[in-house]
């Protein structure tokens, strides 16, 4: 049975807000790690904290991920994306960046007409999909449009949208079993081709870290990868890839009130005008009407 109404929105906020919470952390110790080596060190925690969890729940035995599909997920919502995002940063500022990348549930439900023909969205989806997308840009504000956007960088944040798009996508259609197992390979696979890419360009300091930043790094991994990924991928199973796609809505109001008790960046009035009309968004687009 496809999950609506309050089963849908409790995960769809949980995982948002795990996952909205990455932003500040990531603010935390940006300046003090190259991309590439935080990306390969927030894949290593994250599975870590996978393995621990199965190992816990005692799910190692019985039936096993496949190879495939977390090859597929760990390039398309792992490594590539993250490395389109930290070449694209070098281009274009982080606000208009962050208004192109909160176009991904949109992509999600434009790549649904093609591959997912049972869950085209009708009027109300595509009213909820803009209604959402409008408030991520009263939430950002005209300055996010002006300032030293690249024409190059901005595509490069609009293909790491389509990857994560292409994921939510294929996890849908294919709908992989055992999703802890897959969120492991997943993690193993971004966290791993990181790794390797970062072995001619970052230096062996860059992994020499002082014991807060690796803390950051273990919260990172832990509660805004491993555990929202694993929840997502079991959303997948039994979600539209539309309604799922909206927890990319829901993740700027949680990374703001993070910011602020974190960093004391105080969301403005505008940021919480647009937090109301992006959970009325989100609202429209996966509620059914009755009868």
């Amino acid at each position: 049975m496809t999950l609506q109404g309050w089963p849908l929105w409790w995960r769809l906020v949980v995982i948002g807000a795990l996952w909205g919470s990455s932003f500040p952390l990531l603010r935390m110790v940006a300046a003090e790690m190259p991309p590439l080596a935080l990306a390969a060190m927030r894949g290593g925690f994250a599975a870590v904290a996978v393995v621990a969890f199965l190992a816990a729940t005692r799910q190692f035995g019985g039936e096993r991920a496949s190879i495939r599909h977390a090859l597929v997920l760990g390039t398309t919502n792992g490594w590539v994306p993250n490395l389109l995002t930290a070449l694209a940063l070098h281009r274009i500022e982080a606000a208009p960046a962050a208004l192109i990348h909160a176009a991904t549930p949109l992509l999600v439900a434009l790549l649904a007409v093609p591959l997912l023909r049972d869950e085209r969205p009708g009027p109300r989806g595509v009213a909820g999909l803009l209604l959402g997308f409008a408030g991520i840009a009263v939430i950002l504000g005209p300055a996010a449009l002006s300032g030293s956007a690249s024409f190059t960088g901005g595509v490069l944040i609009l293909l790491s949208g389509v990857s994560y798009a292409l994921g939510t996508v294929y996890a849908r259609k294919v709908r992989p079993r055992a999703p802890a197992k897959l969120a492991l390979g997943q993690q193993m696979v971004s966290g791993g081709v990181a790794g390797l890419l970062s072995l001619p360009f970052d230096p062996g300091a860059a992994y020499a870290q002082p014991g807060w930043v690796i803390g950051v790094l273990a919260l990172l991994g832990v509660f805004a990868s491993a555990l929202p990924l694993t929840m997502f991928l079991m959303l997948l199973a039994r979600a539209r890839a539309t309604d799922a796609g909206m927890v990319g809505y829901l993740q700027p109001p949680f990374a703001a009130a993070l910011g602020a008790a974190l960093l004391g960046e105080w969301p403005s009035g505008a940021a919480l005008a647009g937090g109301a009309i992006v959970l009325a968004g989100v609202w429209l687009a996966t509620s059914r009407p009755q009868g």
